[in-house]
């Protein structure tokens, strides 16, 4: 009977651990899943604003961005507030993004509920279920990442041929 006992204690708490941690498979690559969000934007991040200890790390759970150039969608803010991951989101670690470098970044819009306690439908945030952001080589001009690839490699575009994919007097054209 203890034996069961520890059995069953074991399959709870994975089954609890497995509800809490954030579950998505990798659904595509940048191209593919900027046009299901709002807003794609040339960012830089300007500084983080929030922390919490994780493992003893402080980690960053918001940041403020400074939009360069939207390419999708309308903002008419120029920084706007971004959160991440506190581990059960599907959303990146903010850490994964350095302050005063620029990125290309598919956002969502903000959650009230199920999100950060201060986070506001009016602030973004990111998805960590595909490519939803590039790194930015603002002197080159270029953009890094999984761009449009279908096994997941890493392509660099220049900045103005991503953005003319966004462009819809350039993809009317097209058809």
């Amino acid at each position: 009977m203890k034996k069961h006992l520890i059995s069953l204690s074991v399959v709870l708490l994975l089954l609890t651990v497995k509800a809490w941690s954030c579950s998505c498979n990798y659904q595509g690559p940048f191209l593919q899943m900027a046009p299901a969000t709002p807003l794609v934007a040339l960012v830089k991040v300007t500084k983080y604003l929030t922390f919490q200890d994780i493992y003893a790390v402080k980690t960053p759970m918001s940041m403020q961005v400074e939009i360069i150039e939207v390419y999708k969608g309308s903002e008419n803010r120029k920084k706007i507030i971004v959160w991440g991951d506190p581990g059960n989101l599907c959303r990146p670690y903010l850490s994964a993004f350095k302050e005063d470098q620029y990125y290309v970044i598919a956002f969502s819009p903000g959650r009230t509920k199920g999100g950060h306690q201060n986070e506001l439908a009016t602030d973004y945030t990111i998805s960590s279920c595909g490519a939803y952001w590039l790194t930015v080589d603002f002197a080159q001009k270029t953009a890094s990442g999984d761009i449009d690839s279908k096994d997941r490699q890493s392509q660099t575009w220049s900045l103005s041929a991503l953005k003319s994919r966004f462009d819809p007097s350039v993809n009317d054209k097209a058809n």
